[in-house]
């Protein structure tokens, strides 16, 4: 790996972390511990602020070097990328086995058995639409949506268990990855329709990896750190941890788009003018 693409990684999930800890300090230092209302909002602020910054550096990179992006097959079929979709197809099975088991406790919910099925079916189109990588089936692109409807699906039962609070400053990180998400996902699948986003899905990959790291290093302090304001499942969290890996598949084959016949490459020495 180049050093531009390490960093292409690095820096959105250094960036997560960091967020992590102001959301963290914030909590901390703006929220009474009793009733979870911000008794000092500027530290809450002053952390969404922070966030809204590094996705306007975002923004401005992927405008900049988006167009320039395309998918690479080579590097699409390459180990990482095998690892990736692996690892995101598992952490989808075993969310679907979480919201299956907790059934058990809650009784039957409409919404968390459609969880359970549909985390399942997103796993096991991950893995398929990998196996047929490059072919040029139309039923590829099929699977491709899989991942757009369950991000979809995951947004609306979120934002619906948590509408009713009225403390959005806890819950505003989970809505906007989940967003996010979604439009990388779509961006992803565009592509086996003839229709490439390179500017939208470089900019969803690298807000999607900044915010899904500050929420799950965040969220799994659940719930001394959202004081119970919060409502994400385990089912939830391993959604959110197959999403990061699946989006980091996705960035690993996004290079320069080789120059088009009789235009200098990247690397080309320019040639004066006779």
């Amino acid at each position: 790996m180049n050093k531009k693409k390490l960093l292409t990684y690095l820096l959105p999930l250094a960036g997560g972390a960091a967020a992590a800890g102001l959301r963290y300090a914030a909590v901390q230092r703006a929220v009474d511990p009793g009733t979870g209302i911000p008794v000092s909002p500027g530290w809450i602020g002053a952390s969404y602020a922070a966030m809204a910054a590094a996705g306007a550096l975002a923004l401005i990179y992927s405008l900049l070097q988006g167009k320039k992006q395309a998918k690479n097959p080579r590097s699409a079929r390459s180990l990482p990328v095998k690892g990736l979709t692996a690892a995101a197809s598992l952490l989808l099975v075993l969310a679907a086995s979480a919201a299956f088991f907790s059934l058990a406790g809650q009784g039957s919910s409409p919404m968390t058995m459609a969880q359970a099925a549909l985390s399942l079916a997103c796993g096991a189109a991950v893995f398929a639409a990998f196996k047929a990588e490059g072919s040029q089936s139309e039923a590829v692109g099929l699977l491709t949506l899989a991942p757009v409807f369950y991000s979809a699906f995951q947004l609306l039962s979120f934002y619906r268990a948590n509408n009713a609070n009225p403390l959005i400053y806890s819950f505003a990180a989970e809505l906007f990855a989940y967003i996010a998400v979604m439009f990388a996902f779509y961006a992803a699948s565009a592509v086996h329709f003839g229709k490439p986003r390179p500017r939208l899905q470089l900019f969803c990959c690298l807000t999607g990896l900044f915010l899904l790291t500050a929420v799950l290093l965040s969220d799994n302090l659940l719930p001394f750190f959202t004081k119970g304001y919060v409502h994400l499942s385990t089912a939830d969290l391993l959604s959110m941890a197959a999403f990061l890996a699946l989006l980091c598949a996705q960035l690993w084959p996004l290079e320069p788009a080789p120059a088009q016949e009789g235009e200098p490459g990247p690397d080309s020495p320019s040639t004066p003018a006779d």
